[in-house]
């Protein structure tokens, strides 16, 4: 007879007891050490009427056997689990991997946002350096950088300006920064940055006629002669230069050895000048006046100062039949070696007259060497400033150029239009005495005002004296210096250049002025000295000029000196520059990168 599976048989057919007998057995007590042991399984008869009786006992022991396996298990499992419990190492696991997550999400966020603000400072600093350009210039003169008076200019242009180079643009961008080369690196730098401050009004436009000569059908109303012509076009004006024209150079070393050492730049003179003349409405219109052997050196500087600062200038000898441009504002008499006639007094006379309403300017430099009779009565009699036959001579070492008495420092007079100027100095080589006999009271229709002077250390010499039998400069500067007899002079400070202003009203009852400038030094405006940085003597003849005539141009633009200078230290120097470069910021940068190193090892 077949017997009905129950469940706990179906159990103990798998090799398995019930749950309840397991637990029974893992909570029952052992009696004496003993653990009772477990119920035997059935006979088994019990489980299969078809087997046979003698497979029954292995089946039992099969049975037992495995019942007890199952119990050690259970149990061992149990007991497993109580104790790993506490431990958990899978969910400690899991809150390191989260951790990592975070802090990598994180890192990664903020890198992202760093390049964010790299990409967007970098785009508005390209913006910011289009509108205003950031330059680092390491020269000492700041020979590619615009200078103040420069920028005022460039923003101040209203008109479209166009500035023409016959050449390839490579040629001054690659130019190196030595000599000449480092003319044409400037030009190009300081023409994009008149494109910047003027925000777009200037451009520059690179023309080459070798590559193309049918160009030069374009330019040929402005009759362009060189390689190295500059042409600035605005509108229906239009003014012209040459690079060769914009520095200075040792004319010896060029005779000699045919090598240019150049000295000095006036680039940035050059386009300040032309950019006003070609945007200005008006253009003050300056005479020099020859046909007396004037001074080619006074006039050749005078002409470099004035054309590069918006003056027309025009010569006029007056030994001729021409007469003096109506429209001018000033004349100028550069160092003349033969006086006036008569007739030329007259005619200057009548000129700075203007018919009784004034306006108009003169300014005379006096040749040391040359005797003018005519010339300097007329300057005396009419305006109060008298030239005297005596020179200035310093005797204090610290005011003189090269150990050289004659060629004195001079301090800045009393004139209004020298107030920027208080405490400069200026060169004044080979000065005759001048002497204000019309007083200094402005209320007065003509009074005199000092234009340079020099303090109680300065002495006279006659000029027949320091002259001696020499004919030239050079032996007035040995033999006659040496014979010479200083004496003091009767008033201090001694006077070496004035200005006279005759001044009255028109007829709407506005004031009007005629200035006579004259200056004892003729030297004052030779290139050389012009050139100088340690001396003011362009600022203040610029300064003068623009004073009398009313010249609107807002700033005073002078050369820059070209010199080769040296970066020298100390050896305090050196070693500070030592410990922080090659101690203090590597050994600094060692700990940062140390310290992120172990804080990202804990991660």
């Amino acid at each position: 007879m077949k017997k009905e599976n129950t469940p706990e048989r179906e159990e103990l057919q798998g090799g398995a007891l019930p749950e309840t007998e397991i637990e029974e057995l893992a909570g029952e007590p052992a009696e004496n050490g003993v653990r009772p042991a477990a119920s035997v399984p059935a006979p088994a008869g019990e489980l299969s009427g078809g087997e046979s009786a003698a497979e029954a006992p292995e089946a039992d022991e099969d049975a037992a056997a495995g019942a007890d396996g199952n119990i050690d298990q259970a149990a061992g499992e149990d007991a497993g689990e109580k104790q790993e419990k506490p431990v958990k190492p899978k969910k400690e696991k899991g809150k390191r991997d989260t951790r990592k997550l975070r802090y990598g999400g994180m890192a990664t966020a903020l890198t992202a946002v760093v390049i964010v603000v790299i990409v967007l400072v970098n785009v508005v600093a390209n913006i910011l350096n289009e509108r205003f350009p950031i330059n680092l210039d390491l020269t000492a003169d700041k020979l590619f950088t615009l200078s103040d008076e420069s920028k005022e200019i460039a923003r101040g242009i209203d008109k479209d300006v166009e500035v023409v180079l016959f050449l390839e643009e490579s040629e001054l961008e690659n130019a190196s920064t030595d000599g000449t080369g480092a003319i044409f690196k400037q030009l190009h730098e300081l023409l994009e940055l008149y494109d910047s401050y003027s925000g777009g009004k200037v451009k520059t436009t690179y023309v080459d006629l070798n590559s193309d000569p049918s160009l030069s059908l374009r330019y040929e109303e402005y009759d362009i002669s060189s390689y190295y012509d500059v042409l600035f076009l605005c509108g229906d004006r239009y003014q012209k230069a040459n690079i060769t024209d914009m520095f200075t150079y040792d004319e010896t070393s060029y005779y000699y050895y045919g090598s240019i050492d150049v000295q000095s730049s006036s680039v940035e003179q050059s386009l300040a000048s032309s950019l006003m003349m070609v945007t200005s409405d008006v253009t003050p219109e300056v005479l020099l006046l020859t046909g007396h052997e004037e001074d080619s050196s006074t006039i050749e500087g005078l002409q470099s100062i004035l054309e590069v600062n918006n003056y027309s200038v025009t010569e006029l000898n007056t030994t001729g039949s021409e007469d003096y441009s109506e429209d001018a504002v000033m004349a100028i008499i550069a160092a003349p070696a033969k006086d006036y006639s008569d007739a030329e007094i007259e005619a200057l006379r009548s000129w700075l007259d203007n018919d009784g309403k004034r306006g108009r300017q003169l300014m005379v430099f006096v040749n040391y060497a040359a005797d003018c009779p005519n010339l300097y009565e007329y300057l005396s009699v009419e305006y109060g400033l008298e030239v005297t036959d005596n020179l200035v001579q310093e005797t204090d070492a610290n005011r003189v150029m090269s150990y050289q008495a004659f060629y004195t420092y001079a301090d800045m007079g009393d004139s209004e239009y020298l107030s920027d100027l208080s405490g400069r100095l200026v060169l004044a080589p080979t000065t005759r005495q001048l002497l204000m006999n019309a007083g200094t009271n402005s209320d007065n229709s003509l009074y005199n005002t000092s234009l340079f002077t020099f303090p109680e250390s300065a002495k006279l010499i006659a000029m027949a004296d320091a002259l001696g039998d020499g004919e030239d400069e050079g032996q007035e500067g040995q033999e006659g210096q040496e014979a010479a007899e200083p004496f003091d002079a009767d008033e201090y400070p001694v006077v070496g250049g004035a200005m006279a202003t005759s001044w009255g009203y028109d007829a709407d009852n506005n004031r009007i002025e005629t200035n006579v400038i004259v200056l004892g030094s003729h030297l004052l405006a030779n290139q050389y000295f012009t050139s100088m940085s340690t001396v003011y003597n362009e600022e203040f003849l610029l300064a003068v000029a623009n004073g009398v005539t009313g010249n609107e141009t807002l700033v005073n633009i002078s050369t820059k000196p070209l010199e080769q200078t040296s970066l020298e230290f100390t050896s305090g120097q050196a070693n500070i520059f030592f410990i922080i470069f090659v101690a203090a910021i590597p050994v600094a940068l060692l700990i940062v990168c140390l310290v992120i190193f172990l804080r990202r090892r804990r991660l």
